[in-house]
């Protein structure tokens, strides 16, 4: 299972066998984690950074006590809560686990080394920022620009199964519209 994620980093860019000898020992699990748990909470800083290998989680935060799905994680991704894991500081999200998934995880302070040991490291973080800020834009844009159902049909463009994985109260919210607008859009689309 390390393996896999070995190839996924490869797949951004070359690793040294160093790189790859380190990352091995670094890296825990892969482990199960069931459907439910919450990996961070906000308010708490982000200390683990996961990869997806079986499984979905997602990122949300809370506006007048009601959850808003920021990002959904899918299986061969990394699952970083970046502003806190990065700069330390209190999450303004919190991270869950929408179906029983099996994760690998790095604490911060390995990786912290890892990164200082190895310079390749760089260009791939960089390269995993640059697509989670891709993502973020690529939301913000969706959301201010497109009707809600051009909205559901990116989505599930992205996400064939998304109905599947998630509720329909978090595709709504990452959607940024009422859960009955979207039950509207669905059944305007199955006729």
């Amino acid at each position: 299972m390390k393996n896999g994620f070995l190839r996924f980093l490869e797949n951004t860019a070359p690793l040294s066998d160093g790189l790859k000898e380190a990352l091995q020992e670094s890296l825990k699990g892969p482990y199960p984690i069931k459907k439910g748990t919450i990996l961070l909470r906000e308010g708490e800083i982000s200390t683990t950074a996961y990869f997806i290998i079986q499984g979905m989680a997602r990122m949300y935060y809370k506006v007048n006590n009601k959850e808003v799905t920021s990002r959904f994680i899918p299986e061969d991704s990394i699952a970083i809560p970046y502003y806190s894991f990065l700069s330390q500081q209190p999450s303004y999200e919190s991270m869950d686990v929408l179906e029983t998934s099996q994760v690998l995880s790095i604490n911060r302070l390995d990786f912290e080394n890892l990164y200082e040991q190895y310079p390749e490291l760089h260009n791939l973080m960089r390269q995993q920022l640059a697509k989670a800020l891709i993502q973020s834009d690529e939301r913000g844009m969706m959301i201010r620009k497109l009707q809600a159902k051009e909205r559901y049909e990116v989505l599930l463009k992205k996400y064939p199964d998304i109905f599947l994985r998630a509720s329909v109260e978090q595709i709504a919210t990452f959607l940024g519209i009422r859960r009955e607008t979207l039950a509207r859009i669905r059944t305007q689309s199955r006729v």
